[in-house]
């Protein structure tokens, strides 16, 4: 144990020693390295796909047998993505001066095979020459990708996170809105470079001979969101930094979609690859899968599987709003009269750009012209000569500072025949040099690293918050009123302070080796702006799309987005990419659904009984605070939630599934929400009160059901923002292994053993204990119930009021007393649960307190009443007199009537005004919780002395009183309760006569004195009872006679498909033998289980 305990700490120390190590040498020290490529697995809403960390989307069965295909719905059967690869290329010169054409890209579906299509560019021995990870951004001792939701999978300390006050981030989740922000459902995170990538004699770091490729470095997150908008969507963050020295002029980026449409979800399993197609939409900056007959591999409808840029590696040199957000600001408009040839004679006014800082300068042309110094090049212009811009060069050939105006592309139909051109600029604003229009135009040429809130949308008052974007961290910028790259609404964090230029290519081929992944020459060209070829191609295609050319100087990061999305069809696919825009232009902060709950189910025999957390209840939304509203619970027996009833959409798509139960807060928000999403109105239920268990008891033997709980939220109807549901994954791998998210459950009740006794418990109230509340002790889990003693005490005070004092319930304790000398306290003075509020469970027990109203003492008025009818109404009232309070006592009473003064004395009682003398009485009073009699004070103000009467004497005017005299918790004699008469209008009632009695009973709270012991027991076997049960075995379904809706689905066209036989009320201990008709032995099965199971299968 001491060599383990050592072992561990050692581990532990040596695990942060390494991380410091990484985290010191800082991030130019860190590099990519093949051996810490690790998997994850995006499963956060209808999406579900592996993906690596050199930037790969996708299978590789090679490397991890059990991978498999992109898949949508997740849970079904079609696989979608089999491989996706996004690279990034430049046009360079190399140490000779030859212009290269460098390619960096991921090692794709079949990683280091030398002149396999599937694979990254490789050496001989088979060595990358790739994108790969950077070491530090992942737990090693793992092996997964960091993601948000997984905290196990987190570094030790972050390396590119340099902040002087809290070096590294040590225990916090690295994410897109800061430090511990959690606003995806799902995030990764994780850092990749070029530098493997040595193929050709290009360094481009001057200052480290060593990094090669182009120089690049990548910070790359993948964010799902379960919202009903965009639970089809995966939202692929990439931010490329320049780490090197060279400045590049020329830059493309590139992805590569080898779809598997309609085919078996498991990897290297083809079925429907063949008929495969692609189209394309410009103004969407959308790219999509199509399938010639949409029928998949198994015979059923498949849907569409699209590529989308939201955010594209911008241009802020070309002078241009490429996005067009600058509408509203100065500028004048890009028109097709700029494109002709323009002269520039000696003397007129031309722009000259240096085209290492792209600043303008206004210039006369000289008569020996103008000379231009791009990439090496020398380019002269001359006066006298037309000039006419070309598009895609990155050069400004009309010297009117604009750079590629004119860029557009040929459309083509299927024949390769022209239709038009598209110019991509024409109608947006940009600036004219010459006058100095647009110059103060924030939205032509934003960047997201220049520290300036371009679009005005940072709001000091809440986004403040500082470089780490935690608000009260004191950390860099924080309560400064400016802007701070980390803070909201500013650069890095916001999204349209980036001019993008958008979709420039979309390639579509066959057969889909024409582009292999290692090829750099092929991929460059395959991705030229303006690369639009024909649509209506069907086949094994694949397909390429890019963005280009832009610019990349050293030491800036440009940023672009990516979606994956699905759809049931075109207009399924192209509506849920215009809500990713719009999560996209709202920079993601739609509200977030609350946490996902934690779920624990229990099979008994004909029922399942669940069990959740309140971390939902807990967490704030990042918009909205805590708006947590209720749980839904949903049930299906198929892994797909197929047939569970879905709620489609106004175009016909399955939206919701309806849950089999719902809770909610009883807090008023209940019904329809007002706003509709796609057409469909959230049900927030009836305010029927949260629970955190739930028993099915609809439930049937030998079923396999899946269980989910979710947790949604009230929405937000003066933001329109409607209700959001937490996601519920479930999915089932190649393998046939199962993944869940933590609130869904796999369970499957079954018959118990023969013989078998549940568990039970037996309570019972101590002596002297009096209260009126309610105990109930339920058996809930019948795994975890054991024998055990326990008690339940609780603590009170005293409050005085205006009336009196009363005790109240202070607290409660709950104490396992089944070992006496060490008893372990479950529940340390916890406050009485309101009501709705439901108690943990212990040891397979839960308790239910129920206390009187308000937690203190009152009349019960049902309870309290004359022996008789006729007799005048009676009062009890703590005792007032001037500053003195009676004590509001948790008793009965029983007042009894005689009629001559000597049945007994009063006793002297003085309230410091006025003393009251002893005299004999016809009244006797008796506490009826403690079984005696007690002592009293009697005012006499009406009638004949000692005689306890009303209203007789002084016109009526009066009630005798009579004063309790008790003693208290402190055992002193203290004044209690006042009884009197009231007045009636009936004139037939009268006062108490001889042999007439009051009965008075309060609610009484649990007081200290009140204990309640209970025992329990565990389930168990009685063998008398399993002799008996005997006769209960049997074998259902009947082999010889019929099926069972629980057995695998036949999957033949003919035949009984397979088969599965459960033979239930077993002992738990048996051998099951099998016999032919002739008698011969065919078949021996042991069954050796708990005696919670009764079957075998």
């Amino acid at each position: 144990m001491k060599n383990w305990l050592k072992w561990t700490l050692f581990s532990l120390w040596l695990c942060c020693v390494l991380s410091s190590l990484i985290y010191a040498q800082g991030m130019d020290q860190l590099h990519g390295d093949e051996a810490y490529a690790y998997r994850g697995i995006y499963e956060g809403n209808q999406i579900r796909v592996p993906f690596y960390n050199d930037g790969f989307i996708g299978n590789r069965p090679d490397v991890n047998p059990d991978d498999f295909k992109g898949n949508w719905p997740i849970g079904t059967t079609f696989g979608y993505i089999n491989q996706l690869a996004p690279f990034i290329g430049a046009e360079v010169l190399d140490v000779n001066g030859v212009v290269r054409h460098i390619v960096s890209e991921p090692n794709g579906m079949r990683p280091g095979n030398l002149g396999d299509a599937a694979s990254g560019d490789t050496d001989e021995l088979g060595r990358w020459r790739t994108l790969a990870p950077l070491p530090g951004f992942a737990n090693d001792e793992i092996q997964e990708i960091a993601m948000s939701h997984k905290r196990g999978t987190w570094p030790v300390l972050w390396p590119d996170q340099m902040d002087q006050d809290d070096p590294g981030w040590q225990g916090s989740w690295n994410g897109y809105f800061g430090r511990n922000q959690f606003n995806a459902d799902q995030e990764s995170y994780f850092v990749l470079d070029d530098y493997l990538n040595n193929e050709f004699l290009f360094y481009p770091d001057a200052a480290d001979s060593s990094r090669r490729g182009l120089g690049l470095r990548g910070y790359v997150r993948g964010m799902q969101w379960n919202n009903i908008l965009v639970e089809d969507v995966l939202f692929s963050l990439y931010d490329i930094e320049n780490a090197g020295t060279y400045n590049h002029d020329k830059i493309n980026f590139g992805m590569l979609s080898g779809p598997d449409i309609g085919s078996p979800v498991a990897a290297n399993v083809w079925g429907d690859s063949d008929d495969d197609g692609g189209e394309y939409d410009l103004d969407l900056d959308l790219g999509w899968h199509t399938d010639q007959d949409w029928i998949g591999f198994d015979g059923s409808q498949i849907g569409y599987h699209g590529l989308a840029f939201f955010e594209t590696p911008g241009s802020p040199y070309d002078g241009i709003d490429n996005d067009g957000d600058g509408m509203n600001s100065s500028g004048p408009i890009i028109s097709e009269a700029m494109f002709s040839p323009v002269t520039y004679n000696a003397g007129d006014n031309v722009v000259v750009i240096d085209y290492q800082t792209f600043s303008r300068t206004v210039v006369t042309m000289p008569a020996q012209g103008v000379d231009i110094l791009y990439l090496g090049k020398k380019y002269t212009f001359l006066p006298g000569v037309a000039l006419e811009e070309i598009p895609n060069n990155l050069i400004d050939d009309n010297l009117n500072g604009i750079i590629d105006e004119n860029n557009g592309s040929e459309l083509r139909d299927e024949n390769g025949q022209f239709i038009r051109s598209v110019w991509l600029y024409v109608g947006s604003k940009y600036i004219d040099y010459f006058t100095g229009d647009g110059l103060n135009n924030p939205l032509i040429d934003e960047r997201r690293d220049d520290g300036i809130d371009n679009d005005g949308d940072w709001d000091p008052q809440k986004d403040d918050t500082g470089a780490d974007g935690v608000e009260f961290s004191g950390d860099r910028g924080e309560g400064d009123g400016l802007p701070t790259d980390g803070e909201k609404h500013v650069d890095a964090t916001d999204i349209s302070e980036s001019d993008m230029i958008g979709l420039t290519a979309f390639n579509i081929f066959t057969p889909w080796t024409l582009y292999p992944l290692y090829g750099d020459e092929e991929l460059w060209e395959g991705i030229m702006p303006g690369f639009l070829n024909a649509r209506g191609q069907y086949g094994n295609t694949d397909i390429l799309m890019g963005s280009g050319y832009f610019p990349l100087p050293a030491g800036e990061i440009n940023r672009f987005s990516l979606g994956v999305l699905f759809g049931d069809d075109k207009d399924d696919l192209v509506r849920n990419k215009q809500w990713a825009n719009e999560a996209y232009d709202n920079n993601y902060e739609f509200a977030k659904a609350p946490a996902v709950p934690t779920v624990t189910a229990r099979a008994g025999n004909n029922r399942v009984t669940l069990y959740w957390d309140d971390l939902a209840e807990k967490v704030a939304d990042p918009v909205l605070g805590l708006d947590f509203e209720g749980y839904r619970i949903y049930r299906s027996t198929s892994d797909d939630w197929s047939d569970m009833r879905a709620i489609t959409d106004v175009w016909g798509s399955n939206t919701f599934r309806k849950p089999i139960a719902q809770f909610d807060l009883d807090n008023g928000v209940e019904g329809k929400f007002p706003l509709d999403v796609k057409g469909v109105y959230f049900d927030l239920g009836t305010d029927n009160g949260i629970v955190h268990t739930w028993t099915d008891s609809t439930a049937k033997n030998g079923f396999r059901y899946f269980y989910a709980v979710t947790s949604y939220d009230h929405g937000d109807l003066p933001s329109g923002l409607p209700p959001t549901e937490c996601s519920y994954i479930l999915s089932i791998r190649p393998d046939g292994t199962i993944s869940t998210g933590t609130n869904v459950v796999q369970v499957r009740p079954e018959a118990p053993s023969a013989g078998f006794v549940g568990p039970a418990y037996q309570g019972q109230w101590l002596e002297n204990s009096s209260t009126s509340g309610q105990v109930q002790v339920e058996m809930v889990d019948q795994f975890a119930a054991v024998d055990g003693d326990y008690n339940i005490t609780f603590e009170d005070e005293y409050v005085e009021r205006s009336q009196g004092v009363y005790p109240s319930t202070l607290n409660f304790s709950v104490v396992n007393g089944s070992d006496p000398l060490n008893p372990d306290t479950l529940m340390n003075r916890q406050p009485i649960p309101g009501e709705g509020e439901v108690l943990p469970s212990f040891n397979g027990f839960r308790i239910h307190l129920t206390n009187v109203p308000n937690n203190t003492v009152s009349i019960n008025t049902d309870s309290s009443q004359w022996n008789r009818e006729g007799i005048l109404p009676f009062n009890l009232n703590p005792f007032r007199s001037g500053t003195m309070r009676g004590l509001a006592k948790a008793s009965d009473y029983r007042i009894e009537f005689y009629e001559n003064a000597g049945a007994d004395t009063s006793v002297f009682f003085d309230d410091g005004r006025t003393g009251y003398t002893p005299m004999p009485v016809n009244v006797r009073i008796f506490n009826l919780t403690e079984n005696k009699q007690i002592d009293f004070a009697i005012r006499d103000r009406d009638g004949e002395a000692g005689i306890f009467s009303a209203f007789t004497g002084e016109a009526g005017r009066y009630s005798d009183e009579l004063y309790f005299l008790e003693n208290n918790a402190a055992d002193s004699l203290v004044v209690t309760w006042r009884f009197s008469l009231g007045r009636s209008t009936d004139t037939t009632v009268t006062a108490p006569r001889a042999e007439d009695y009051c009965k008075i009973v309060t609610h009484k709270p649990f007081l200290k004195h009140d204990v309640f012991q209970f025992s329990t027991t565990a389930a168990h076997l009685d063998k008398e009872k399993a002799n008996g049960d005997l006769d209960d075995i049997r074998v259902v379904p009947n082999p010889y006679i019929v099926a069972n809706a629980w057995e695998p689905e036949n999957t033949f066209e003919n035949g009984r498909g397979p088969r599965e036989l459960h033979f239930i009320n077993l002992p738990p201990k048996c051998t099951i033998r099998i016999y032919n008709v002739r008698g011969q032995l065919i078949a021996t099965m042991e069954h050796n289980d708990t005696i919670w199971n009764g079957t075998e299968i």
